[in-house]
């Protein structure tokens, strides 16, 4: 449900910024804050051309910018060239796994993490406004496809023939 206060937010945001109110920008903004999750922004495009809207990719990027600016979304790089946006909750700290392979992105929530982020900062006299923390790595479904199959050689190394016709493994 979108929140009319946010919604206020944003418009005066606009205003200041002496940028129009479109009908677009209201369309994106209650798309936007109805979804619940991480936004992609080529999802979010095809979204709403399946709704039959007629937007551009120019509009939503630039939107979604917008927004970053007004202090309502958070714009997070995931992995080497992926960008999902989310809804900032104040308040609601939260990292993120992100699966190297297929892109997955896993939300976590980890006092111990939060716990010792604090005392980091309070040890160097920092004021903290917000962190980001990603891991990579490999989720479970892509580090199982990974798994050499039952009986198959798990190892790296090529096998070549021997001088007496068996296979061995290259000696390093």
């Amino acid at each position: 449900m979108v929140d009319p206060h946010e919604k206020r937010q944003f418009l005066d945001f606009l205003r200041q910024q002496g940028m129009r109110v479109t009908q677009e920008r209201l369309v994106l903004f209650d798309e936007i804050f109805s979804r619940h999750g991480h936004i992609d922004a080529e999802d979010l495009l095809a979204g709403l051309q399946q709704q039959g809207r007629k937007i551009s990719r120019a509009t939503v990027y630039r939107n979604l910018d917008l927004l970053v600016d007004c202090g309502l979304v958070r714009k997070y790089r995931l992995g080497r060239n992926r960008f999902l946006f989310e809804h900032v909750h104040s308040g609601q700290q939260h990292d993120h796994l992100v699966c190297a392979e297929c892109g997955r992105v896993v939300e976590f929530v980890s006092p111990g993490i939060a716990a010792l982020q604090n005392e980091i900062c309070r040890a160097h006299g920092f004021a903290p406004d917000h962190h980001t923390l990603q891991i990579l790595g490999l989720c479970r479904s892509c580090e199982e496809d990974k798994q050499p199959a039952e009986g198959a050689d798990p190892s790296p190394h090529p096998r070549r023939r021997s001088a007496a016709g068996g296979a061995s493994r290259d000696a390093r």
